[in-house]
């Protein structure tokens, strides 16, 4: 990602990592995004992206909340890293396996992706 990165400069370009971890199967996680150090692209984008989720969180699940967190990893271009959940975890599985739920995953994120790219072309 780094090597095309410097390649093709000058373009809208972003990274997007998505992960599923495992950890215990009490350990449920919500989604985590972290960003490149000093990149403020990645950390705009990063914050885009848990601004929605918290926003859909609220519209879907009222009563749950959301406690995704922002913090950095490391990677050339504007990039995020969506920690996505814990495939232990019974209810994160279900973010993960009801195809609707993986559906509004990805539409959040693509929402969150076409803001950032309508401020940053």
């Amino acid at each position: 990602v780094n090597a095309l990165y410097r390649k093709d400069k000058g373009r809208y370009k972003r990274a997007i990592f998505i992960h599923v971890d495992s950890r215990s199967r009490r350990n449920q996680t919500d989604v985590f995004f972290y960003h490149a150090p000093g990149s403020s692209k990645g950390r705009v984008l990063t914050r885009e992206l848990q601004r929605t989720f918290q926003s859909k969180y609220r519209q879907h699940q009222p009563n749950r909340g959301f406690d995704g967190t922002v913090s950095e990893r490391n990677t050339a271009p504007g990039a995020v890293f969506l920690e996505v959940g814990n495939i232990q975890n019974a209810q994160d599985q279900k973010r993960l396996v009801i195809p609707n739920n993986r559906q509004a995953l990805a539409n959040w994120i693509t929402e969150a992706l076409v803001k950032d790219y309508k401020r940053n072309k």
